[in-house]
C-alpha cells in the first residue's frame, strides 16, 4: 500500500513537473553542445596572440589566480607571464599592475574556482595557466550568453509574446557579433555585460510593477557590477528610472522610492560591498582608493567624435561586419514615428553610447570583430527590434513577409560565415581592401570574378606547359599514353608557366590544383609549388609536400588536390605551377588541372 502511494505521489509530481523537468534537461544539453562548440573554435596555444587568455583578456583574467593561487607581488609568478600572456597586466616596483577593472573576474570566478578545485584533487597542473583553465573561459561565456537570452525571452515576451520573443532572441544571437564575442573571443567584458544588462531590464520592470527591496537590492547589485566591469557602461542605468516611464508624476515617485533613506542606503551598501575589491586594489598600488588607471587613455575626441569610424570603418566598423544592426535601427526609427513606448530611452542610450565611444582615443577599440562596444547594448536594442519583428508577424501581409525571410537568413549567413573566418584582428590600416578579401574569400556578398581553367594529360593539348621535355609514353600512364616523368636525377616537372596578363584579369585570390601523382616510396619531401615572378623577383611562393597530403597513397596513383590561397595580387609576372623533386625520386605524373580565380569588384554589375 505504501509503495504504490509512493508511485502514485511520483507519477503525479512527475506529470506535474514534466515541462519543467524537460525544459532544464534541454538547457543542459543546449548548454554542453554550445560549450563543446565553443571549444572547438579555441584551440590555441598559451601564448598565441589568438588565444582565449591574452592581452586585453589577460588583464580581465589576472585578478583571478592572483586572488587565488599567486597574491598580487611579482616574485610569487612564472617568470614573463605578463609578456607570455600579452601585456595585459604588468609588474611594477614587485606589484602586480593591471589597468582593466576586476568585473568579468568577479563575474566569471565561479567558473574558475570549478576549474582550479577540479585540476587540484584530480592531480592536474593548477597553476592558473595551463590548457584546463584557457577552457573554463567559454564554460563561462555560454553560461552568460544563455542566461542573457532567457532573461531577455521573459522582457521580451512580456510586452509582444512568444512568437515575436523567439524570433528577437533568435536574431540578436545568430545575426549580430553577440555570436562572435561569446563563442570566439569567450573573456571580452561583452556577453557578461550583455547578460547583466538582460537582467537589469527584467528586474527593473519588475521593480516598477511591485516596488519591493528584494528586487532593489538585485538591482544595485547588477548595476554596480555592470560599472565594475566597464565603467563607461554606467550610461545604461538610465534604464532604472525610465523604462516603460509615462509621466513626470510617475518620474517623481521612482525618485521618491529610490531616495528613501532605508532604500538610499541599501543602495550605497551594495554598491560599496561589489566596488570593494577594486578599491582594495588600487589602494594597495596607489595608496588611494579611487584612481584613473587608464593613465593618458581617455575621451580625447569629445570634440570631434569619429562617428563615421565606429559605424562605417572597415576597421572594427559596426555596420560592415554586423549589418544586422540596420534594421534594429531600422526598428528604432519605426518606434520613434509610431510613438511607441520607451522610444526615446532606447534612441537616446544608444546616440549616447555611440558619441562616449567615438570620443574614445582608440575609436575602432584595436582588435576586433565589428564594433564589440555595442554587444551588450542588443539587451535593449531587443526592444525595437522587437518591435518591427511583431509588426511583420501580425501583419500578416505575404510580401512583407516574403522579403523578410531572405533577408534575416541572409543576415545570419552573413554574420555566421564570417565570424568564424575571421582570425580576430584587421590588420590593414583601415583599408577596405582586406575587408573585401574576407567578403570574396567567403562568398558573403556578389562579386565580380574573372575565372581561368586548364588541364593537360600530355597528350598534346600542352599549351602553357614548360620546358615541355620531360613528356614521354608510356604503359603507367594513369589516363592515355603519356605522362610526366621525373627522374631521380630531374629536379623539376615540367611546369604550368604563363604571363598572367594574358588569361585573367583583377586580383588573383586562389589557384587550386589537381594533379595524379605515382611515387613508389613515402619517405621524402616533394612539393607541389606555386609561385610569382615579375621581374626576376619571386612575389608569391607556396607548397604543399605531396607525401603528406590526406590522398597519398605510396605505389598508387594518387590526386592530389591543394588550393593555394593567393593574397589578391595584382595579375602581373609570371606564374609557375609544378614538383619540385626535392626528394630525388621517381616520380610520375598525369591529369594536371589549374584553376584561377580573379577578383574584379565587389557587385553584379
Amino acid at each position: 500500500m505504501s509503495n504504490s502511494s509512493q508511485k502514485f505521489s511520483f507519477g503525479r509530481f512527475f506529470r506535474k513537473y514534466q515541462r519543467r523537468v524537460l525544459l532544464f534537461s534541454s538547457l543542459i544539453l543546449i548548454y554542453i553542445l554550445l560549450v563543446r562548440f565553443a571549444g572547438s573554435l579555441n584551440n590555441y596555444e598559451s601564448g598565441h596572440w589568438q588565444s582565449e587568455i591574452y592581452s586585453d583578456k589577460s588583464g580581465y583574467y589576472i585578478y583571478l589566480p592572483a586572488t587565488f593561487i599567486y597574491g598580487f607581488h611579482q616574485d610569487t609568478y612564472p617568470d614573463s607571464i605578463d609578456f607570455k600572456l600579452g601585456n595585459g597586466f604588468g609588474f611594477v616596483n614587485g606589484k602586480m599592475v593591471n589597468k582593466y577593472t576586476c568585473g568579468v573576474a568577479i563575474v566569471t570566478s565561479p567558473f574558475f574556482l570549478a576549474t582550479h578545485l577540479y585540476q587540484r584533487f584530480s592531480g592536474g597542473i593548477a597553476d592558473g595557466f595551463s590548457p584546463a583553465y584557457f577552457n573554463f573561459t567559454y564554460t563561462a561565456s555560454v553560461f552568460y550568453f544563455l542566461a542573457g537570452l532567457i532573461s531577455l525571452w521573459f522582457f521580451i515576451r512580456k510586452r509582444y509574446g512568444s512568437a515575436t520573443s523567439a524570433l528577437t532572441l533568435l536574431f540578436i544571437s545568430a545575426a549580430t557579433n553577440l555570436f562572435y564575442y561569446t563563442f570566439r573571443e569567450p573573456l571580452l567584458s561583452h556577453v557578461y555585460s550583455f547578460a547583466l544588462f538582460s537582467f537589469l531590464l527584467t528586474l527593473t520592470d519588475k521593480l516598477w510593477q511591485k516596488p519591493d527591496r528584494k528586487f532593489l537590492i538585485l538591482i544595485a547589485l547588477i548595476a554596480s557590477l555592470i560599472v565594475l566591469i566597464r565603467p563607461s557602461n554606467i550610461v545604461f542605468l538610465l534604464v532604472i528610472l525610465f523604462l516603460d516611464l509615462t509621466s513626470i508624476s510617475q518620474l517623481k515617485q521612482r525618485l521618491q522610492f529610490l531616495f528613501k533613506p532605508i532604500n538610499l542606503l541599501i543602495i550605497i551598501s551594495v554598491t560599496l560591498i561589489v566596488i570593494s575589491p577594486q578599491l582594495v586594489y588600487w589602494h594597495f598600488l596607489w595608496g588611494q582608493f579611487i584612481h584613473y588607471s587608464y593613465a593618458s587613455e581617455g575621451f580625447s575626441n569629445w570634440n570631434n567624435p569619429q562617428i563615421l569610424k565606429v559605424l562605417f570603418s572597415p576597421e572594427n566598423g559596426l555596420i560592415p561586419y554586423t549589418p544586422a544592426v540596420l534594421v534594429i535601427f531600422a526598428g528604432i526609427i519605426f518606434m520613434l514615428l509610431k510613438r511607441q513606448q520607451n522610444q526615446w530611452l532606447v534612441s537616446g542610450i544608444i546616440l549616447i553610447h555611440i558619441y562616449l565611444t567615438a570620443s574614445w582615443h582608440l575609436p575602432s577599440f584595436g582588435c576586433g570583430f565589428g564594433h564589440r562596444t555595442f554587444v551588450e547594448y542588443y539587451s535593449i536594442m531587443a526592444i525595437p527590434l522587437a518591435a518591427l519583428m511583431h509588426i511583420i508577424i501580425t501583419s500578416r501581409k505575404k510580401i512583407l513577409i516574403a522579403l523578410s525571410i531572405p533577408l534575416f537568413l541572409f543576415l545570419t549567413y552573413f554574420n555566421l560565415r564570417f565570424s568564424l573566418a575571421y582570425d580576430k584582428c584587421y590588420l590593414s590600416e583601415n583599408s577596405w581592401d582586406t575587408y573585401q578579401h574576407y567578403v570574396v574569400k567567403q562568398k558573403l556578398l556578389p562579386f565580380k570574378q574573372s575565372r581561368f581553367q586548364w588541364q593537360t594529360g600530355y597528350e598534346g593539348n600542352n599549351i602553357f606547359l614548360k620546358p615541355g621535355n620531360l613528356i614521354f609514353r608510356s604503359e603507367l600512364a594513369n589516363a592515355g599514353n603519356f605522362l610526366n616523368k621525373l627522374s631521380p636525377e630531374t629536379e623539376f616537372s615540367d611546369a604550368f608557366h604563363v604571363d598572367l596578363i594574358q588569361i585573367i584579369d583583377g586580383e588573383i585570390y586562389s589557384a587550386q590544383v589537381n594533379i595524379n601523382t605515382l611515387i613508389s616510396e613515402a619517405e621524402g619531401n616533394s612539393l607541389l609549388v606555386c609561385a610569382i615572378i615579375e621581374n626576376g623577383k619571386t612575389i608569391y611562393y607556396s607548397s604543399i609536400a605531396l607525401e603528406l597530403s590526406g590522398n597519398f597513397s605510396a605505389g598508387n596513383w594518387s590526386t592530389i588536390k591543394h588550393e593555394f590561397e593567393l593574397p589578391f595580387i595584382p595579375v602581373q609576372g609570371e606564374m609557375k605551377i609544378f614538383i619540385w623533386n626535392k626528394a630525388h625520386k621517381e616520380i610520375l605524373l598525369d591529369e594536371f588541372h589549374v584553376r584561377l580565380k580573379g577578383f574584379k569588384g565587389i557587385g553584379i554589375w
